[in-house]
């Protein structure tokens, strides 16, 4: 099913709305059809015409791609969760920057990378104060505000490369 522009002038070809040429050049409407339109009162300013909008390709391509690693990021995930296990917990942030590590070295956005910039100290005295702040308020810090703070110093450290 194709889709038709209201007015029967353009349809949608999947990727962008091109002429309709199946259209013909008699308007089948009659003047009973056609709205009226009020006067614009004084309060209201004039609405200035859009100009018309062409749809062009991205000049630096607009693409991003993960190049997937001789290993990929499993066996990476592997070594941080037996490194989570072993040390019961506490090498959480150690894991999670060396997986986070691996996978921006691997992502190209336009054709740039991008590296991640934080340590695995500075997560860790995230992820401390997250926890005890949790223990304290039985976990009404973590479900409120708690959650989002790793993502937040994740986020706030990845930067071009």
């Amino acid at each position: 099913m194709q889709q038709i522009s209201e007015d029967g002038k353009w349809k949608w070809d999947g990727g962008e709305w091109v002429p309709n040429e199946e259209t013909d050049e008699t308007p089948s409407s009659t003047v009973a059809d056609v709205p009226v339109v009020a006067a614009p009162s004084a309060s209201q300013e004039p609405v200035q015409a859009m100009a018309p909008m062409t749809q062009s390709a991205p000049s630096s391509g607009g693409v991003w791609a993960i190049q997937t690693a001789e290993y990929g990021l499993f066996f990476t995930k592997l070594i941080g969760l037996l490194l989570t296990g072993i040390t019961l917990g506490f090498g959480l942030p150690w894991a999670k920057c060396m997986v986070i590590n691996k996978w921006t070295k691997k992502v190209r956005i336009d054709g740039r990378s991008i590296r991640f910039t934080g340590t695995p100290m500075g997560l860790f005295g995230i992820w401390v104060k997250v926890c005890v702040l949790s223990i304290i308020t039985l976990t009404l810090y973590y479900w409120f505000a708690g959650y989002k703070q790793v993502a937040k110093y994740i986020d706030n450290h990845i930067t071009w490369a």
